[in-house]
């Protein structure tokens, strides 16, 4: 297994005391003890199970890290159009998401599937979009999420870890739990999919390719959408928006430079998506999650509205402990909004408590 790494902001005490211009004794427990708090960041570049595709996964843990803990260890699995490495870790107001659990105590890591961020982009990906079908389907990734969690284990010599799962990731974090749950602890779902009564009829005749591009100027456009009018300008500072547009670019270089600039995104969740939850079919059975689950949603998310949360929610009837969430004033981009810290508080509570 290849892998690379890089320890950066590993802050280490040095404590300097004086009487009578003598430094003061120090035992070397003291010297070495890091400040409380701070974070270590690490980089991996790991094997895929496929030959030929390298997976990026990201790192970031106390700097006073002894031994792993289950339920402490945490995978984050992004969506279908970004990358982990730009969502999880986006440095808002100095913290990102990963960054607020590290402070807390959690070894915390993000993925990016193929065909995504610093992972290997599929060859399909490098050639005219007509000339593949889909690219990175939920069989594919579920193998990358499979590889993720294996090295995760692996490393800290643990048997299980956390899983959270946005949107597709969702999908995909449930999916896995309810193949492998003996390897999970507990079960995040934030703004899971489901399927809708109002869902608009899918064209199968439609050829997909295996990539699509997602202009950046359409994600700044869509994220309010069907936020109420007097709220809007209040959702998310401009300088958060910009930060996280900036990200994206840095996460596609070939989409950013194009004009306008875009994401290139792999087709295979679109395609499951036709298949399953267009079709009136469930991805994924919650009903063989056997492991304490959280669902967590925004009000005002209009992609994975909160009645698709409930449909799950309602569905996880083999959990040993289930929960719902509902978070006023946030869209399915919560974790980048005004109201992000309720939605760190939310799954760290869940993640403390005990089954």
């Amino acid at each position: 297994m290849a892998w690379t790494m890089r320890v950066a902001a590993l802050a280490v005490l040095t404590a300097l005391a004086g009487c009578g211009g003598a430094a003061a004794p120090q035992t070397q427990a003291a010297q070495a003890r890091p400040n409380p708090g701070a974070v270590v960041t690490e980089e991996f570049t790991i094997s895929a199970k496929d030959d030929g595709i390298n997976l990026y996964l990201l790192n970031k843990h106390p700097a006073e890290y002894y031994y792993g803990k289950s339920d402490h260890t945490v995978l984050f699995i992004h969506g279908a159009t970004f990358p982990g490495s730009a969502t999880f870790d986006l440095p808002l107001e100095g913290a990102s998401w990963m960054e607020w659990m590290a402070k807390r105590g959690y070894d915390v890591y993000s993925l990016d599937i193929r065909g995504y961020g610093k992972s290997t982009r599929p060859p399909a990906m490098g050639q005219p979009a007509d000339a593949n079908p889909p690219a990175v389907d939920g069989a594919t990734a579920l193998r990358d999420v499979s590889k993720a969690v294996d090295f995760i284990l692996s490393r800290r010599s643990l048997d299980k870890l956390v899983l959270v799962g946005w949107s597709w990731g969702a999908t995909l974090a449930g999916a896995y739990t309810a193949e492998s749950g003996v390897r999970i602890d507990k079960l995040v779902l934030y703004a899971p999919q489901w399927m809708r009564d109002d869902a608009p009829k899918p064209n199968t005749e439609t050829k997909l390719g295996a990539w699509r591009t997602v202009p950046l100027s359409a994600i700044r456009e869509r994220w309010p959408k069907d936020v109420p009018a007097n709220e809007k300008s209040e959702l998310v500072p401009t300088a958060w928006s910009d930060t996280w547009m900036n990200a994206l670019k840095a996460s596609d270089p070939d989409g950013a430079a194009q004009t306008p600039p875009v994401l290139k995104v792999p087709n295979g969740v679109v395609a499951d998506w036709l298949n399953t939850w267009g079709a009136g079919k469930p991805y994924w059975r919650p009903d063989r999650v056997s492991v304490p689950t959280l669902v967590v949603q925004g009000e005002w998310d209009s992609e994975t509205p909160p009645e698709m949360g409930l449909s799950v929610f309602a569905n996880l009837t083999h959990s040993p402990a289930r929960r719902y969430v509902l978070i006023g004033e946030g869209t399915h981009t919560l974790l980048l909004e005004k109201n992000r810290q309720q939605l760190f508080r939310s799954v760290q509570g869940f993640l403390e408590e005990r089954y």
